[in-house]
Protein backbone atom coordinates (compact mmCIF):
# COMPACT_ATOMS: atom_id res chain seq x y z
CA UNK A 1 0.00 0.00 0.00
CA UNK A 2 1.31 3.28 -0.45
CA UNK A 3 2.23 5.53 2.32
CA UNK A 4 -0.01 8.24 1.67
CA UNK A 5 -3.36 7.15 1.09
CA UNK A 6 -4.98 10.60 0.95
CA UNK A 7 -7.70 10.54 -2.15
CA UNK A 8 -4.97 13.25 -3.69
CA UNK A 9 -1.74 11.07 -3.17
CA UNK A 10 -3.89 8.44 -5.20
CA UNK A 11 -6.29 9.49 -7.68
CA UNK A 12 -4.40 13.00 -8.17
CA UNK A 13 -5.98 16.27 -7.94
CA UNK A 14 -10.08 15.67 -7.26
CA UNK A 15 -12.21 17.07 -9.68
CA UNK A 16 -14.06 19.82 -8.90
CA UNK A 17 -16.35 20.58 -11.89
CA UNK A 18 -18.37 18.45 -14.89
CA UNK A 19 -15.72 18.32 -17.10
CA UNK A 20 -12.89 17.23 -14.64
CA UNK A 21 -15.19 14.42 -13.85
CA UNK A 22 -16.18 14.28 -17.52
CA UNK A 23 -12.50 13.52 -18.05
CA UNK A 24 -12.16 11.11 -15.90
CA UNK A 25 -15.69 8.62 -16.80
CA UNK A 26 -13.70 9.15 -20.85
CA UNK A 27 -10.49 8.26 -19.10
CA UNK A 28 -12.85 4.79 -17.27
CA UNK A 29 -14.09 4.04 -20.10
CA UNK A 30 -11.23 3.55 -22.24
CA UNK A 31 -9.46 1.54 -19.52
CA UNK A 32 -12.74 -0.79 -19.72
CA UNK A 33 -11.88 -1.25 -23.59
CA UNK A 34 -8.64 -2.38 -22.70
CA UNK A 35 -10.14 -4.63 -20.48
CA UNK A 36 -9.09 -3.12 -17.28
CA UNK A 37 -10.63 -0.85 -15.13
CA UNK A 38 -9.07 2.59 -14.64
CA UNK A 39 -7.51 1.38 -11.24
CA UNK A 40 -5.69 -1.43 -12.81
CA UNK A 41 -4.81 1.04 -15.44
CA UNK A 42 -3.45 3.46 -13.26
CA UNK A 43 -1.70 0.81 -11.21
CA UNK A 44 -3.48 1.61 -8.47
CA UNK A 45 -3.69 -1.02 -5.77
CA UNK A 46 -6.95 -2.77 -4.51
CA UNK A 47 -5.55 -1.79 -0.42
CA UNK A 48 -5.59 1.80 -1.34
CA UNK A 49 -8.74 1.81 -3.03
CA UNK A 50 -10.55 0.12 0.37
CA UNK A 51 -8.62 2.52 2.76
CA UNK A 52 -9.51 5.52 0.61
CA UNK A 53 -13.45 3.93 0.72
CA UNK A 54 -12.98 3.57 4.42
CA UNK A 55 -12.16 7.23 4.22
CA UNK A 56 -15.25 8.23 2.55
CA UNK A 57 -17.16 6.56 5.44
CA UNK A 58 -15.47 7.97 8.11
CA UNK A 59 -16.72 11.61 6.53
CA UNK A 60 -20.61 9.75 5.49
CA UNK A 61 -20.40 9.29 9.90
CA UNK A 62 -19.54 13.18 9.88
CA UNK A 63 -21.62 14.11 7.58
CA UNK A 64 -19.40 15.75 5.05
CA UNK A 65 -21.34 14.27 2.25
CA UNK A 66 -19.67 16.48 -0.29
CA UNK A 67 -16.57 15.17 0.62
CA UNK A 68 -17.06 11.73 0.70
CA UNK A 69 -18.86 12.13 -2.26
CA UNK A 70 -16.24 13.45 -4.15
CA UNK A 71 -13.90 10.39 -3.23
CA UNK A 72 -17.10 8.08 -3.59
CA UNK A 73 -17.42 8.66 -7.09
CA UNK A 74 -13.48 8.61 -8.02
CA UNK A 75 -13.55 5.26 -6.21
CA UNK A 76 -16.43 4.09 -8.28
CA UNK A 77 -15.10 5.28 -11.60
CA UNK A 78 -11.26 3.32 -10.82
CA UNK A 79 -13.42 0.15 -9.85
CA UNK A 80 -16.95 0.62 -11.84
CA UNK A 81 -17.53 -3.27 -10.63
CA UNK A 82 -17.25 -2.69 -7.12
CA UNK A 83 -20.61 -2.66 -5.78
CA UNK A 84 -19.85 -1.31 -2.51
CA UNK A 85 -18.17 1.90 -4.09
CA UNK A 86 -21.30 2.31 -6.30
CA UNK A 87 -23.79 2.04 -3.08
CA UNK A 88 -20.98 4.48 -1.23
CA UNK A 89 -21.62 6.72 -3.97
CA UNK A 90 -25.05 6.68 -4.24
CA UNK A 91 -25.69 7.18 -1.10
CA UNK A 92 -23.55 10.46 -1.24
CA UNK A 93 -25.67 11.84 -4.14
CA UNK A 94 -28.63 10.55 -2.35
CA UNK A 95 -27.35 12.71 0.82
CA UNK A 96 -26.74 15.92 -1.70
CA UNK A 97 -30.31 15.57 -3.22
CA UNK A 98 -28.96 14.39 -6.40
CA UNK A 99 -31.44 11.92 -6.90
CA UNK A 100 -30.97 10.82 -10.59
CA UNK A 101 -27.47 10.45 -10.18
CA UNK A 102 -28.09 8.31 -6.54
CA UNK A 103 -30.69 5.96 -8.36
CA UNK A 104 -28.46 5.43 -11.42
CA UNK A 105 -25.36 4.79 -9.14
CA UNK A 106 -27.27 2.55 -7.05
CA UNK A 107 -28.97 0.63 -9.83
CA UNK A 108 -25.18 0.00 -10.81
CA UNK A 109 -24.53 -1.26 -7.71
CA UNK A 110 -27.28 -3.83 -8.00
CA UNK A 111 -26.16 -5.75 -10.81
CA UNK A 112 -23.59 -7.40 -8.82
CA UNK A 113 -25.32 -6.81 -4.92
CA UNK A 114 -28.31 -8.74 -4.33
CA UNK A 115 -29.02 -6.46 -0.85
CA UNK A 116 -32.69 -5.53 -0.58
CA UNK A 117 -31.61 -2.04 0.66
CA UNK A 118 -29.95 -1.12 -2.48
CA UNK A 119 -33.16 -1.43 -3.92
CA UNK A 120 -34.90 0.40 -1.55
CA UNK A 121 -32.32 3.42 -1.64
CA UNK A 122 -32.78 3.36 -5.34
CA UNK A 123 -36.55 3.50 -4.77
CA UNK A 124 -36.21 6.08 -2.47
CA UNK A 125 -34.37 8.38 -5.23
CA UNK A 126 -36.61 7.57 -7.61
CA UNK A 127 -39.51 8.28 -5.74
CA UNK A 128 -37.73 12.02 -4.84
CA UNK A 129 -37.04 12.70 -8.32
CA UNK A 130 -40.38 12.28 -9.51
CA UNK A 131 -40.09 9.20 -11.37
CA UNK A 132 -43.07 7.35 -9.64
CA UNK A 133 -43.33 4.19 -11.84
CA UNK A 134 -39.86 3.42 -11.27
CA UNK A 135 -40.04 3.48 -7.60
CA UNK A 136 -43.12 1.65 -7.63
CA UNK A 137 -40.98 -1.27 -9.51
CA UNK A 138 -38.34 -0.39 -7.01
CA UNK A 139 -40.18 -0.51 -3.98
CA UNK A 140 -41.68 -4.01 -5.29
CA UNK A 141 -38.66 -5.82 -6.25
CA UNK A 142 -36.88 -5.01 -2.86
CA UNK A 143 -40.23 -6.17 -1.14
CA UNK A 144 -40.12 -9.28 -2.90
CA UNK A 145 -36.34 -9.74 -1.97
CA UNK A 146 -37.47 -9.58 1.76
CA UNK A 147 -40.27 -12.06 1.49
CA UNK A 148 -37.96 -15.17 2.43
CA UNK A 149 -35.90 -13.17 5.44
CA UNK A 150 -38.12 -12.70 8.20
CA UNK A 151 -34.78 -10.49 9.60
CA UNK A 152 -35.81 -7.76 6.58
CA UNK A 153 -39.47 -7.38 7.87
CA UNK A 154 -38.59 -3.87 8.78
CA UNK A 155 -37.65 -3.21 5.26
CA UNK A 156 -40.13 -5.09 3.92
CA UNK A 157 -42.85 -2.80 5.74
CA UNK A 158 -41.44 0.16 4.53
CA UNK A 159 -41.78 -0.92 1.40
CA UNK A 160 -45.18 -1.59 1.25
CA UNK A 161 -45.64 2.14 3.72
CA UNK A 162 -43.86 3.31 0.45
CA UNK A 163 -46.32 1.66 -1.64
CA UNK A 164 -49.15 3.06 -0.54
CA UNK A 165 -47.74 6.92 -0.22
CA UNK A 166 -46.99 6.14 -4.25
CA UNK A 167 -50.54 5.43 -5.11
CA UNK A 168 -51.18 9.10 -4.22
CA UNK A 169 -48.87 9.70 -7.41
Amino acid sequence: MQQDTTAEAVFGPLPINMDQLAQLFQAARAAGEGGQTLGQARKISPQDLDALCDKAMALCDEARWREAGLIALQLALHDPRNSRFLFLAGTCMQRLMEFHAAAGLFGLSLIDNDQPIVAFRMAECLAAAGEFDAAREAFDTCFEMCRANLDLRDLQDACADALVKLTRH
